[in-house]
């Protein structure tokens, strides 16, 4: 299938070789194996096999993976399986790995939002049997940050929220970051690999009235700049929402409009309704419908993630604020974020493609573990160059599935590594 298809039935090769790593990972990971192996695998969904199944595999030789909640489901299903229960079902796809010649590995991802919990209070995990326990990474920020204390050889803790009380030594435990943003600190430590595309978009609750179903750059700009945190659109009295602070959904609207963090908190604050669970419609739903006829609500929220979450591939936070009316807004001439119905959902490559509102996706690995005298072979046949796994076609079928676009020329080349940086 090409850019942005969303098809159920396309089948990643399947190369039993790659098996024998899988088989090291637990529970949901060991399930979408034997649905390789049986001749499921690929896009097939199925009934999930196990209750007891968790969403993070320890593993003995799987490339350990970290950061951000927006990519945390695709990286699940390029590990096998999404989403993992309690789920009602669960999609199997042929494993992310790298080539033969390096002999398959691939890769454990661990969530950003752990299922039943929620970036405020993620909790702890080991990533390598035998390893440590230690704070979860949940977000873009505190994957860079885990993976540069790996790198460093520093303690690893998370800022708030943590389940250790110390910093905990993670050297060896953290392999790669996935990243929804480029760096913000200068260096040269890490380096941002691109593999996709995403955007930022607004849901929006209007009631049904259909007032807020396209919206401009300047309205948005003046609601998030107001002190009351309410603006007037289309006759209706409109309440700023923000989600969590520092979530990439949150920084990338307030870069996209020219807000200012600070201002933006002001609105939020005023209107009510900020620090709401990123990628969540029904969190913000659980506010917008309790708003009066003639009052209407607005987030953030990344377009992939409404995406897989509409089309049944990842953790489904907004199947409430669907059903509810809840859509997200055309901002400008860009259109809808999106195209298609639910669960068939496909990014708008248009949309995708504004240098306002779209943003490229990274997988973020150790510069030395890319090139000289310690380069990591089979990490570079994953992530590194057009050639490898990740930017090659069955795979990027399954980027586009969880409502990601590939890149075009003019957004940058998948596996490049020309940005670096420190976090």
């Amino acid at each position: 299938m090409g850019r942005g298809s969303t098809g159920s039935t396309s089948r990643a090769p399947n190369k039993e070789p790659a098996l024998r790593n899988v088989l090291h990972l637990r529970s949901i990971r060991v399930a979408a194996v034997i649905a390789v192996v049986s001749g499921t695998a690929g896009l097939a969904s199925l009934t999930a096999l196990t209750s007891s199944a968790e969403a993070d595999p320890s593993s003995v030789s799987a490339y350990a993976g970290v950061g951000a909640d927006v990519t945390q489901d695709l990286y699940a299903g390029l590990t096998g399986a999404s989403p993992a229960p309690p789920a009602a079902t669960t999609t199997f796809f042929t494993p992310l790995h790298s080539s033969a010649a390096t002999n398959n590995k691939v890769i454990a991802s661990f969530d950003a939002s752990p299922p039943g919990g929620s970036t405020t209070n993620p909790g702890c995990i080991t990533t390598k049997l035998g390893g440590p326990s230690f704070d979860r990474p949940n977000s873009t920020t505190a994957g860079l940050a885990a993976l540069l204390a790996a790198v460093n050889g520093t303690l690893w803790q998370n800022t708030s929220a943590s389940c250790t009380g110390t910093g905990v030594n993670v050297t060896g435990q953290i392999d790669f970051a996935r990243a929804a943003r480029g760096p913000k600190t200068a260096g040269t430590t890490l380096t941002f690999v691109p593999y996709g595309r995403d955007a930022v978009s607004v849901i929006t609750f209007d009631h049904g009235t259909g007032h807020l179903a396209t919206l401009t750059t300047a309205q948005l700009t003046a609601l998030y700049s107001s002190a009351t945190g309410t603006s007037t659109i289309g006759g209706d009295t409109v309440y700023a929402c923000l989600t969590l602070a520092g979530s990439t959904p949150r920084t990338n609207l307030e870069t996209a409009i020219g807000v200012s963090d600070a201002t933006a908190n002001i609105a939020a604050n005023a209107a009510g309704c900020n620090g709401i669970q990123q990628n969540s419609g029904d969190n913000f739903y659980a506010f917008a419908s309790t708003l009066p006829a003639g009052s209407d609500a607005v987030i953030p929220i990344s377009t992939g993630s409404w995406i897989s979450q509409a089309n049944g591939v990842a953790v489904d936070r907004s199947s409430a604020a669907r059903a509810g009316g809840a859509d997200l807004a055309a901002i400008d001439a860009l259109g809808k974020p999106y195209t298609g119905t639910a669960p068939h959902e496909a990014a708008n490559t248009t949309y995708y493609q504004s240098t306002q509102y779209g943003y490229n996706l990274f997988t973020v690995l150790p510069t030395a573990k890319v090139s000289g005298f310690t380069k990591d072979s089979a990490l570079v046949s994953l992530f590194v160059g057009a050639t490898s796994a990740l930017c090659s076609t069955p795979y990027q079928t399954v980027v586009n599935q969880f409502g990601f676009d590939s890149l075009t020329p003019a957004e940058g080349t998948c596996g490049s590594t020309t940005t670096t940086g420190n976090g």
